[in-house]
């Protein structure tokens, strides 16, 4: 598009007029006997004010001052301009414009004053005095591009499109030949819904600017919309033939994939990944796309990967297409490859948190606790405040039993938490769980009560908590409380419910023990876990029911459980 500097710059030319002083203002001005101006002192001293006041964005004063003004000089239409200015400033939009009425009246020929006036008479809602003075300004001073633009938007919105090309003509004829025009031409004619008159516009545009790729692929669109296939595969045939520009490949996709034509679709889609003219963004997301389809239908998972690959192939040095290649490889079950393709991204773009965010996952899902620690020390030291990668630290020494160093981690990344108190929750959690680990028992209900209290719905925390407590029969009533808000919070969960019978049990209530015990065996359906299986036993023990608790201690035995524990249990050395 051309620049449009002439009409700024007068704009600019004249706003120095405007403060450069009383002399050439007119109006407020008196003569000498030969004829020379003169000025008056009272007129000039009140307009000089009213500049100063403005620079000091004193409005109020600078209104007053205006005003003095117009008691030395009424007729200075310049002062009338000044003071509509003010007024639109100040949001007085109808004091405003009964100021720009008058300076147009005093001053028909200023355009900085129609210009003004259409300005405020748009913003009253006053189409018309808004279309007569940009009128006049388009006639008068077809350079202003702006108030040309001005008059075209309004004329499209109020349907008058004829009058709003007329516009374009003008706004043609004064700066030239330019792409923008026909697209312009091509807009008001759908607005109007002249298909072919539109067409014809897209038709010149190519004609004229053949290197537009814009123009063959909105003529493509509408023929392929008035279902006219053939015409708008000819249209990008030729295109493409003369410009080799990605973006047709991909439009001619559109337009097989509506005929059915899926194959033939995908080979223009290919060719769209290694021709110029498509930006990286737009290839990214279509092969996003194929990523999320291909988790849902398996059958297009290698057609998803030749995309890929071909991505990584043409941007050698961008980290994204590897990003999808670690994406397609997860889907597909290869979460060690989809590791390294993530860490083949990083090396080539470290600068994302993201990114290592998805390594550092892929590495827990593998429980390559190695590799999660030097990951996360890593993405640390390139993001110090995010408290997540010291997290994943506390976790990664936790797993390998370095307690110390996960304790001094976990303290880490609570300190950078702000404000996220499902997060902080879980850390304590953790320092909890270690303390446990290490048989601290008050150091670990100190944690899991703050945890707790920091938030009172972590179920991790309260499950946990109370089978710890009804494991070392301590503080039962407690375990009791928090297990059954567990159950309450996520119901059906076999887990949960052999927490809530175990705390329950222990506590003393063998009865309703016994109903949550049940359920939690249920739950766990055709092979139900040994923890849950012993637990039966000894519920059903309690409450003599000795042959059906012996039955409950073998099926824990056979499903692994622990002999030293079920055999004495049996009667069984």
């Amino acid at each position: 598009m051309i620049l449009r500097t002439t009409y700024r710059c007068a704009w600019l030319a004249m706003a120095a007029l405007l403060v450069g002083g009383c002399s050439v203002l007119g109006g407020g001005m008196a003569t000498d006997a030969e004829g020379l101006e003169q000025v008056d002192p009272d007129f000039h001293n009140a307009y000089y004010a009213a500049q100063v006041a403005k620079v000091k964005g004193d409005r109020t004063g600078a209104r007053e001052s205006l005003l003095a003004c117009l008691d030395a000089a009424p007729e200075a239409a310049v002062v009338h301009f000044e003071l509509a200015r003010i007024e639109r400033m100040e949001g007085q939009w109808t004091a405003a414009m009964t100021a720009v009425e008058r300076a147009v009246v005093l001053d028909g020929e200023n355009p900085w004053y129609r210009r003004e006036l259409a300005e405020i008479a748009l913003e009253l809602g006053r189409n018309a005095e808004a279309d007569a003075a940009l009128e006049w300004l388009l006639v008068n001073k077809p350079e202003d591009d702006v108030a040309a633009m001005m008059l075209l938007d309004l004329r499209a919105a109020e349907g008058r499109y004829g009058e709003a090309l007329e516009v374009v003509d003008v706004l043609e004829k004064e700066w030239g030949p330019d792409a923008e025009w026909h697209l312009e031409r091509h807009r008001l004619n759908m607005a109007a819904g002249k298909l072919d008159e539109a067409l014809g516009n897209l038709a010149d545009l190519e004609r004229d600017f053949p290197e537009v790729v814009e123009a063959p692929l909105q003529r493509a669109r509408i023929l392929n919309t008035l279902g006219r296939s053939e015409e708008a595969e000819s249209v990008l045939s030729n295109a493409l033939e003369r410009t080799g520009n990605g973006r047709l490949h991909l439009e001619w996709a559109h337009v097989l994939t509506a005929k059915g034509e899926t194959d033939a679709a995908r080979e223009h889609v290919r060719a769209a990944f290694t021709a110029p003219g498509v930006p990286l963004e737009e290839k990214l997301d279509i092969a996003w796309t194929y990523i999320e389809l291909a988790e849902i239908q398996a059958d297009l998972r290698p057609e998803t990967g030749r995309l890929v690959d071909l991505l990584v192939q043409a941007h050698p040095e961008a980290a994204e297409p590897l990003e999808l290649r670690a994406a397609l490889l997860d889907i597909q079950g290869d979460a060690e490859g989809a590791l390294a393709a993530l860490e083949e991204a990083l090396e080539r773009d470290a600068n994302s948190a993201e990114r290592w965010l998805e390594a550092c996952q892929l590495a827990i899902s593998t429980g390559q606790w190695e590799r999660l620690n030097g990951l996360s020390e890593s993405a640390g030291s390139m993001f110090p405040n995010l408290p997540v990668f010291p997290y994943f630290r506390g976790m990664a020494y936790m797993e390998t039993g370095e307690y110390r160093s996960a304790e001094r981690q976990l303290k880490m990344a609570r300190n950078l938490i702000v404000d996220r108190p499902d997060f902080e929750s879980d850390v304590l959690t953790m320092l909890a769980q270690i303390a446990h680990e290490q048989r601290d028992h008050p150091t670990s209900d100190d944690w899991f009560e703050l945890a707790i209290e920091v938030n009172p719905q972590n179920i991790l925390a309260l499950n946990n908590y109370a089978y710890y407590l009804a494991v070392r029969g301590e503080k039962t009533a407690r375990a009791v409380e928090m297990a059954a808000r567990v159950v309450a919070l996520s119901p059906g969960d076999a887990n949960f419910e052999d927490t809530y019978a175990w705390a329950l049990f222990r506590d003393g209530d063998a009865e309703e023990a016994l109903t949550w015990i049940e359920l939690a065996l249920a739950h766990e359906g055709e092979r139900p876990s040994a923890t849950v299986l012993e637990h039966a036993g000894d519920i059903l023990s309690t409450l003599g029911r000795t042959e059906e608790a012996k039955a409950k201690w073998r099926a824990a035995l056979a499903a692994g459980g622990d002999p030293t524990n079920l055999q004495p249990k049996l009667g069984e050395e």
